[in-house]
Formats: structure tokens, C-alpha cells, sequence
């Protein structure tokens, strides 16, 4: 299996997927924003429902919102960085959290002309982030139907004909764009 996995999903189809990755899963999960914070500790979310606007992306390019999915009870890593231009803050990646799973959910434009792809992905390969990766494989393969090495949710699927379904950023020529 590779270390990343590709989809188009709206939110209904994020959240079948993810709830079904939950349930395969031999533990308890959380979901915490990577990027730069303010403080030490990211915010730190239980279920798919509670993560912002999920099923619809801002910034018209894919991986624009990531995410570490990891076991709940596994301390997050993260690192303070002084700046003389920005003060303190701290970062956290997927990177730093070697037994975590990076997700940047699928999503709709603001305006719904556009389903910006999906992913999860792993950094390290090791027992915990392989058991993570292999639960969401399974939760994509019940939910989705695979076209061409990416998965198609079934909601996604039927916004076909309606929607551009963007492989990379809405800026881009139509000729990378996903087609059925």
C-alpha cells in the first residue's frame, strides 16, 4: 500500500468514511489543525463533526487544511519558534508526530462549483500510523468507489457533470482536473 491515499468526498461522504474509520480502529482517536498556533497545544477535536467547516475549503487549492489524526493518548508535538518579526508561536506538523495520520479533507468551494480533492497520508512508517492508514483505506474502499487510483465518494459521485473536481488549485488550467 502507498503512504497516500486520494479522494473527492462532500461532507456526508467525510463523515460516513470517518465514522467507519473510528469503529475499524483498535483505539480512540484525535483530531488536532497542524500549522503555526499561538499557544503549545493545538485545539484538540474528538469527531470528524466538531472539526470547521468540514465538506467546504477556502483557500480553492487542495491540502489547504490539515489535519493529525492520532491515537488520543499519544502527547502531540510541537515546537516553539521566536521570531523577531512574529514573536513566539508554535508549530505543529504530521512530520513531528511520526505515529499520526495527515488528513486534509475533500471539500466544496464557497461558491459549490468546485470539489477540491482529499488525502490522507503517512510520514513515517510504523506500526501506528500503518494501522491508521490501513483503517482509512478500508473506510474509503466501504464508501467510495475507486476510479483510476482515486476514491469517489458517493455523494461526489453524483455531482459529476456538475462540478469541477480539482486535482490541484481552481487557478489551474481545466486540463488537471479530474474527469470520470
Amino acid at each position: 500500500m502507498s503512504g497516500r491515499l486520494l479522494f473527492f468526498a462532500t461532507k456526508n461522504d467525510i463523515i460516513s468514511i470517518m465514522n467507519t474509520f473510528r469503529e475499524i480502529l483498535p483505539f480512540e482517536i484525535k483530531y488536532f489543525e497542524t500549522g503555526n498556533m499561538p499557544t503549545e497545544q493545538p485545539v484538540v477535536f474528538s469527531c470528524i463533526e466538531d472539526l470547521p467547516h468540514i465538506g467546504v475549503t477556502y483557500s480553492n487549492s487542495h491540502c489547504s487544511d490539515n489535519y493529525c489524526i492520532m491515537e488520543k493518548d499519544i502527547s502531540i508535538v510541537t515546537e516553539r519558534v521566536d521570531s523577531e518579526s512574529h514573536g513566539t508561536f508554535y508549530c505543529v506538523y504530521s512530520s513531528m508526530n511520526n505515529t499520526c495520520l495527515s488528513f486534509s479533507p475533500s471539500g466544496r468551494t464557497a461558491d459549490g462549483t468546485c470539489l477540491i480533492h482529499g488525502q490522507f497520508a503517512i510520514m513515517d512508517k510504523n506500526e501506528l500510523s500503518n494501522t491508521l492508514l490501513k483503517a482509512a483505506s478500508k473506510a474509503l474502499r466501504k464508501h467510495c468507489k475507486r476510479i483510476r487510483g482515486w476514491y469517489v465518494g458517493q455523494e461526489a459521485e453524483q455531482l459529476n457533470g456538475k462540478v469541477r473536481y480539482i486535482t490541484i488549485g481552481i487557478n489551474e488550467p481545466q486540463e488537471y482536473d479530474f474527469k470520470f
